[in-house]
């Protein structure tokens, strides 16, 4: 008899055990699952102290899979990936708490191993996005104004992502880039002639965004509360002072600091569904053309 009091005791302490190791009030799975695609546009996340389970994806495509099938609860997805991520099932799911910027920038990348100045351009072949890109017009603009002759400048048209492969393969010598694509340039040992800061989004290659958003923060709709104080968390570390978070991304990447100095630092600020909007809307309106 005593020995059966025992058997149903020890039973009945480990199904209590079990309930309470798979019951909300265990700390692990109370964790949020969170997702990044690493570089310097983590800034943030390098920086914050928020205690959680963060991990690093190859692929933001591969991040957004995985909120859809909800192994993940948040995660930082590039906004030009948002479209097609909108059609497929789930997706309502899904909603925008914050994104990161970074300003459009024009950048005129020299190819490593070439050796030239800004104003002996003529001859060389220069990657653009297209004829009409408004990165293109204030690089020609600021070239007359400083006096210099680009009319024996040949140029090939690609996508950004293309430009510095490109370089690499030597299709083109230069590259006129947008300035999320900068920090990478120098990190494989290309070179910048020119840089403005100042350029005015607005057309097909560089949209009006609400800045450049160049990653959005993707939460699945059920885990909006638990994901709050994550992005809480996020913001503040604006107030941080810029070097200080060249410095987080310099020691999680292998990107140094040097090569951050001289660049701008990515911002993050929260958002909301409407963003999701203005990126699918200009989708479609580009799309139509």
């Amino acid at each position: 008899m005593v020995k059966k009091r025992i058997i149903i005791f020890l039973l009945l302490l480990s199904l209590t055990l079990l309930l309470t190791a798979c019951g909300t009030n265990n700390p692990q799975r109370n964790l949020l699952r969170i997702a990044h695609g690493g570089g310097y546009l983590s800034a943030a996340l390098y920086a914050t102290d928020y205690k959680t389970d963060i991990q690093q994806f190859r692929s933001t495509s591969d991040i957004a899979y995985a909120l859809l099938s909800e192994t993940l609860d948040a995660g930082f997805v590039e906004t030009e990936k948002i479209p097609a991520l909108a059609a497929l099932a789930g997706f309502e799911r899904l909603t925008a708490v914050g994104k990161v910027t970074y300003p459009y920038g024009a950048t005129l990348v020299l190819r490593k191993g070439l050796n030239l100045r800004l104003l002996e351009l003529s001859g060389l072949t220069i990657a653009a996005s297209s004829p009409e890109c408004a990165l293109l017009e204030a690089f020609t603009a600021d070239a007359e104004r400083l006096g210099v002759d680009i009319s024996g400048v040949k140029y090939v048209y690609m996508a950004f992502d293309a430009m510095l492969p490109a370089l690499e393969a030597g299709v083109a010598g230069a590259a006129i880039i947008k300035g999320t694509y900068s920090v990478v340039a120098l990190h494989e040992g290309h070179s910048i002639l020119y840089q403005n800061w100042e350029v005015e989004p607005g057309d097909e290659c560089c949209p009006t965004i609400i800045d450049q958003a160049a990653l959005v923060l993707l939460a699945r709709r059920n885990r909006l509360d638990a994901v709050k104080p994550f992005v809480t968390a996020l913001t503040r570390t604006q107030e941080i002072a810029p070097d200080q978070l060249r410095r987080a991304v310099a020691k999680n990447t292998a990107l140094t600091f040097g090569i951050l100095q001289g660049q701008p630092v990515p911002e993050f600020s929260p958002a909301n569904d409407e963003l999701m909007e203005i990126l699918i809307e200009g989708a479609e309106h580009h799309g139509d053309k």
